[in-house]
């Protein structure tokens, strides 16, 4: 096995520029992590004095990037500030119940589906509605806070103030709630300002916290008071009640207790923020990312949003003497967008996540770049002047070559992910552990991009973020939704599957994974075979006893064909999750199998080809992508036994494969894909090996 995976190292070429070995990084110590004076007339928490310096000489030389954001400031300045009657909500209630679907803002009261046209009104909708009124408002202050510490002009430090001030008279006489169906429920995780620890943690870091520290110099004592002892203290001392240790929301709390701790000059919430035993920043290092630097939750969108909230933290300790971007954790976190980069430049939609880029995360790796000089970082980093770039002093004239140009093959052992790039093709297939709140049933499922672009789809979660509805749980999280095998109708058991074998060779790329606690009593493997153009997919499914097993793709396309299911569907399948699914095919098959997927004008764009095996029934349909209306075709394949196999291809247009052949020999086999008068044999041993003849 050790010879077999000797190529894994795996060509990041970038990583033989990319960072030399850093020093060795030793933790802060709690006598170090002790907050400075504050010199009179400087923020501390927000900006250095070399990032403030910066951004002035970029607003002198009128750099678009910095003069931009003053004149909005500026403009903002004639608008009346509104403030909510009380605080806002979770934006998961902003769905039709009936229609699952995000509801219409008609105006603060009046909310409606685009599907039935129901008019919601009350709470919790209003709620909603108050919440994005809410960041309006912390935006806006931050923003002026800004163009007073650019300009000096008192003005924007008035409005700045104005609004500040109104959440400290506010902020505890906000009724406190939770994100529950009953919100008056008193839960440690609630808030005044929103529904959630966790938001008001993020609107503190990001917001407000920043927005205080900008225009100190201006505020008056009282002033001061004010915000230190009525919005400050009472907001932090709201997020710190609520202990989450092993999670994203502790790594927003622990960036407010830090910025909390610098502004009240508060050692003590400043230390804790890094050092408690088990919540802190090095407890999370520890606990929560993989050896590759994955956060647990294996999901791009919250590894994301995850990794903002620990670079906030470590931009506010750095500007206090504290160096947290050394730790090894943070830099493998950081770095690992660069290295998961599909062939369209987004990363996998893994989990609860919709449509993640590494440049979502441009602010936060800026910061990294400018600490740590990584160049895989530098890889993915946009090549326009922005705020952030004169604010860290990148030139971004000076670029990287583009990550997907130097990435090979890699694997991801302990996150469970193994990556296949061929060409222009990038295949993930996923092993990994179970995610929690926000993993989903999808072991041995793959995602696939061909030709440069996505073709085979994982859907990740409703654009909506419709967590407390049904599509949820039963579509989004569901098996069904994912390419994979789903076993007797019903979705997995939250499982972690086991690599077997990772191979590469000359023009292709291979993994083997099994999973034997997905489903009990079950021994499923599943074997990727990546070459230019097409992607083979081998499945062995062992059981101790006869099941139904459902082969399943969701394809980036408009429409779905197959001579073999053009009969009308005439009862449902009995799946976990099917009330989802619109079917609009359906047949049986002994031989072997061709399905097209086009694009809306009809033009071939992939053909999936499946070797011929024991009768097949064939279902082809529609399921959600970003919302119940917005639907990705599919295709699913039932064979029944005590043991079956799968063996098909999938082809795209042009690539010029005929057929598949497959002879099954145990719990492995011989597949042949063929190129007009070319043939491509591999051999896979239904265990570690496989060969190419």
């Amino acid at each position: 096995m050790a010879e077999r995976w000797r190529g894994l190292g795996v060509l990041l070429l970038l990583a033989g520029a990319a960072a030399q070995e850093p020093p060795p990084w030793r933790a802060p110590t709690a006598e170090q992590l002790a907050v400075p004076a504050r010199r009179d007339g400087m923020p501390m928490l927000a900006v250095s004095p070399v990032e403030l310096e910066r951004l002035r000489a970029a607003f002198a030389a009128d750099v678009p990037a910095v003069r931009d954001r003053v004149a909005r400031a500026r403009r903002a300045l004639a608008d009346e500030v509104r403030f909510p009657p009380r605080g806002g909500q979770h934006n998961q209630w902003y769905q039709c119940d009936a229609c699952q679907i995000a509801l219409v803002t008609v105006d603060d009261t009046h909310h409606r589906c685009p599907r039935c046209e129901k008019v919601y009104s009350g709470a919790p909708w209003d709620d909603v509605v108050f919440a994005r009124r809410h960041r309006q408002n912390l935006e806006r202050a931050f923003q002026s806070a800004w163009a007073y510490a650019l300009t000096g002009e008192g003005a924007f430090a008035t409005d700045a103030l104005v609004i500040l001030s109104g959440y400290a008279a506010r902020y505890e006489a906000y009724p406190y709630h939770s994100n529950d169906k009953d919100p008056s429920r008193r839960r440690d995780s609630g808030g005044h300002l929103d529904a959630q620890t966790l938001t008001e943690a993020s609107m503190f870091v990001t917001r407000i916290a920043p927005a205080v520290d900008l225009v100190w110099p201006a505020a008056t004592a009282d002033e001061r008071a004010q915000l230190t002892d009525h919005l400050v203290r009472p907001l932090v001392a709201n997020v710190d009640k609520c202990k989450r240790g092993r999670s994203n929301w502790q790594s927003w709390h622990n960036a407010a207790l830090c910025a909390g701790g610098v502004l009240l000059g508060d050692d003590e919430l400043l230390r804790r923020s890094v050092l408690d035993e088990k919540n802190g920043f090095l407890f999370q290092m520890q606990a929560c990312v993989s050896a590759e630097g994955m956060w647990y939750e294996n999901s791009f969108g919250y590894h994301l949003y995850t990794l903002d909230a620990l670079i906030w933290h470590a931009e506010f300790a750095r500007r206090v003497g504290v160096d947290l971007f050394g730790n090894p954790a943070l830099r493998r976190m950081a770095s690992l967008p660069a290295r998961y980069t599909m062939a369209d430049g987004r990363l996998p939609r893994l989990g609860d996540d919709v449509d993640s880029t590494p440049q979502r995360a441009s602010r936060a790796l800026e910061a990294v770049f400018a600490a740590t000089g990584d160049q895989r970082v530098l890889a993915v980093l946009p090549d326009a002047v922005s705020w952030d770039t004169i604010a860290n002093g990148r030139d971004p004239k000076v670029a990287a070559p583009a990550a997907t140009a130097l990435l090979g093959s890699e694997l991801f052992a302990e996150a469970g992910h193994a990556l296949l790039r061929v060409g222009d093709d990038s295949t993930l297939l996923t092993f990994a552990p179970f995610g929690g709140f926000h993993g989903h049933f999808d072991k041995l499922s793959f995602v696939w991009y061909a030709r440069g672009r996505e073709r085979g789809v994982d859907p990740g979660r409703a654009a909506s973020q419709a967590y407390r509805l049904p599509i949820h749980t039963q579509w989004y999280r569901a098996t069904l939704a994912h390419n994979t095998v789903v076993v007797d109708g019903k979705s997995q058991e939250g499982a972690a599957g086991r690599l077997l074998a990772f191979e590469q060779g000359q023009g292709w790329a291979a993994v083997v994974a099994r999973t034997t606690k997905a489903y009990r009593g079950v021994d499923h493997r599943r074997c990727l075979i990546a070459t230019d153009g097409c992607l083979v997919v081998l499945d062995s499914l062992v059981g101790t006893a006869p099941h139904t097993y459902d082969w399943l793709y969701h394809a980036r396309a408009e429409q779905v064909r197959a001579d073999c299911a053009s009969q009308r569907p005439d009862a449902p399948l009995g799946l976990a999750g099917e009330q989802f699914v619109e079917w609009t095919g359906a047949g049986q098959a002994n031989g072997p199998i061709t399905v097209e997927f086009a694009d809306a004008a009809g033009a071939l764009d992939t053909r999936l080809l499946v070797a011929a095996g024991p009768p097949t029934e064939m279902r082809l349909g529609t399921g959600p992508c970003r919302s119940v209306t917005d639907r990705l075709p599919l295709v699913l394949l039932r064979r029944s036994g005590e043991v079956v196999s799968f063996a098909a291809v999938l082809v795209a247009a042009p690539t010029a494969v005929t057929a598949i052949e497959w002879e099954p020999d145990g719990k492995g086999g011989q597949v042949t894909v063929l190129r007009g008068d070319e043939r491509d044999v591999y051999r896979w041993d239904g265990a570690g090996s496989i060969s190419r003849r």
